[in-house]
């Protein structure tokens, strides 16, 4: 049975044709009304905004980096300045492929894998429109090398800068420090976006310590460039605020005496005015060159500074810490005398040794045979050991911490400067607290000669010097004599400042002390006696021995024949002129033997040098009036 075919409906089709029209009509209608939207949009309502972007495309803000302040010593001498140099810098939005410009770069510039390590920290942190540097401190030769391919470089531009130079060199490096590039994390703190990619930063000693003074305030540029990142126009210039310069109260040429005296050794000497707290010299050896770090230092070149036995990257001075070994026996004089504990006419016998009673242990003197009879004015003049093994047990450790406490020793000196240490003043809760033992009779025994668990650091012993020195006056240790505002010339002088006096219930011990201090230097049986001939100004000192090994003693003969890791460390303290001392020094040298040996002339050295800046005429002690009651001075 056949069935026809369905007839089409003509009708219908022509319902469902004109239905499907329609909704095209009115999508298409959507669209274009959706397009006449947009285009009001950007033509009336969003006008502005896509004009700015436009013409952010040919307009750019560029930083001005502010000139670093000086540093200048109290005589005017510079320290630290600026130099003009040259930097690669790359303009990342115009630049369409980043790693292959870079490429083209290396054709005509060397770039360090440091540079380039540093680049992309930097990329990675600063906003596409910032420029950051790939290269510091090129070569003219380099500069003008690139320059006549720049045109083959789209984005990259030769820019001036201001480069950081440190005219001395070594000599005072890790007091002042160094500025570097800045790292990302440092951009990453950028406290009111004063810096940008092409910063440099303080990064150690005074550079690091006073950076908000010394930086300034960044200027800005605005310019108009072409298609191909020519410059066309200068539209407005911001221009930067300079930052200050700090005076120091430091004396460049005694600083380079002090430098020059430790020579090779490891050490460190800090000298002080004990009127104001001014320190007029800080050297730490062995140094570096802060200028290798000023444009960011090679890897090879940290290493070998970084992995250097000797240290040369540690601020001795400031951070060392060291036994003070007898150094410290004119404190406790003056604890044992202030708390009645001896006067001046107590006399010891010193046989060489000094036992505990009801122990066995042998303290040692570190005269074998022993000093005999001995007082305070002997003790100190040729610094009796035993003498002092009595002093530190009659006086208790809890008296004699309180008292030397009062000279800044267990505390972190208050200067003007980032990393000062406290060093360590033993007592039971120290102890207690850091090793978990108890204090013993013993422990009290050797502190009384600065040595077992004492470590004072150079400044921290130059401080309490020039207390010392000045009966008792105290005054904030600092590094900052003025601050110079360089838009106005005003210069603000740092006004001294005074702390709390050591009051004593005699204040004539403190002569006393000091006289006796002054026979360790003239008296032919003094420790330091060796720097008396020929010397213009009469000093008070002390000289120190710190044990650093266990071996005997009796080696110190020949002690040049010892590897020099096992010498022990030389430790010397002295003030002048006398009575109205103007200075005070303090010298540790690592492994220097003795401080009668190594520490003394370099002392000698510095006082002399700086009193005959001041202009002082030389002037012999008149010792007559030293030798009252004393039967170990001599009499002229």
């Amino acid at each position: 049975m056949n069935t026809a075919a369905p007839v089409p409906n003509p009708s219908r089709e022509y319902r469902l044709f004109r239905r499907r029209l329609i909704l095209a009509l009115l999508v298409g209608a959507l669209l274009v009304a959706a397009i006449v939207v947009r285009l009001v949009a950007l033509q009336l309502i969003d006008h502005r905004h896509f004009d700015a972007l436009a013409r952010g495309n040919r307009i750019r803000t560029l930083p001005i980096d502010p000139p670093r302040g000086l540093i200048t010593d109290r005589h005017g001498i510079i320290l630290a300045e600026n130099i003009p140099s040259y930097e690669l810098v790359i303009n990342r939005d115009e630049v369409r492929n980043l790693r292959q410009t870079i490429r083209q770069i290396k054709a005509f510039v060397p770039l360090r894998p440091e540079d380039l390590r540093l680049f992309w920290q930097l990329v990675r942190v600063e906003p596409p429109y910032e420029p950051v540097p790939i290269r510091r401190d090129m070569s003219s030769r380099s500069a003008a090398r690139l320059a006549v391919n720049l045109s083959r470089l789209p984005g990259v531009s030769i820019e001036a800068h201001l480069k950081r130079f440190y005219p001395l060199g070594p000599i005072g490096a890790h007091l002042l420090g160094y500025v570097g590039p800045i790292h990302s994390r440092e951009l990453r703190r950028n406290p009111g976006k004063l810096y940008n990619a092409d910063s440099d930063v303080g990064q150690e000693g005074l550079e690091l310590s006073f950076e908000n003074l010394l930086y300034g305030i960044p200027g800005r540029r605005t310019v108009e460039i072409n298609v191909a990142g020519g410059l066309v126009r200068d539209l407005r210039t911001v221009p930067p605020v300079p930052g200050d310069s700090l005076i120091l109260t430091i004396d460049a040429r005694l600083q380079a005496i002090a430098h020059a005296a430790l020579g090779h050794n490891a050490g460190a000497v800090v000298a002080i005015d004990p009127r104001t707290g001014g320190i007029l010299a800080m050297a730490s050896t062995p140094s570096y060159n802060p200028n290798l770090f000023v444009s960011g230092i090679s890897d090879a070149a940290y290493h070998r500074l970084a992995d250097n036995p000797l240290r040369p990257l540690f601020n001795r001075a400031l951070q060392g810490e060291y036994a003070p070994a007898s150094t410290i026996k004119p404190f406790i004089s003056l604890a044992v005398l202030n708390d009645r504990v001896i006067t001046t006419k107590t006399t010891i016998y010193c046989p060489g040794t000094f036992v505990l009673p009801g122990t066995t242990h042998v303290y040692h003197d570190w005269q074998p045979w022993g000093h005999g009879i001995t007082n305070l004015r002997k003790a100190i003049t040729q610094s009796v050991d035993v003498f002092f093994y009595h002093m530190a047990v009659d006086l208790g450790i809890h008296r004699l911490d309180t008292f030397v406490s009062r000279f800044g020793f267990g505390h972190r000196p208050p200067i003007d400067l980032i990393g000062a240490r406290a060093g360590v003043l033993p007592s039971p809760a120290w102890k207690l607290a850091h090793t978990g033992k108890p204090w013993y009779e013993g422990d009290t025994v050797i502190s009384g000669i600065g040595e077992g668990f004492w470590l004072v650091t150079p400044l921290q012993m130059a401080v309490a010097l020039g207390t010392l020195a000045d009966h008792g006056h105290r005054f904030r240790p600092r590094v900052i004599h003025a601050i110079l505002d360089p838009m106005n010339h005003r210069i603000d002088r740092m006004i001294p400042e005074v702390e709390s006096p050591i009051r004593l219930d005699r204040p004539g011990l403190w002569h006393t002390v000091i006289r006796d201090m002054e026979s360790v230097i003239w008296n032919p049986t003094g420790t330091a006696h060796g720097i008396d001939a020929g010397l213009l100004y009469p000093l008070a000192g002390k000289t120190g021995t710190a044990q650093v090994s266990d071996l005997d003693r009796s080696y110190f003969g020949n002690y040049h024949l010892l590897p020099k890791k096992e010498r022990d460390n030389a430790v010397f303290i002295a003030f002048g002129p006398i009575p109205h001392p103007r200075i005070a020094v303090a010298v540790f040298v690592e492994h220097g033997v003795a401080g009668a040996v190594t520490g003394a002339p370099i002392a000698r050295r510095l006082i002399e040098a700086y009193l005959e800046s001041l202009g002082l005429p030389p002037e012999r002690h008149p010792y007559a009036s030293l030798t009252d009651h004393d039967p170990t001075a001599i009499r002229h």
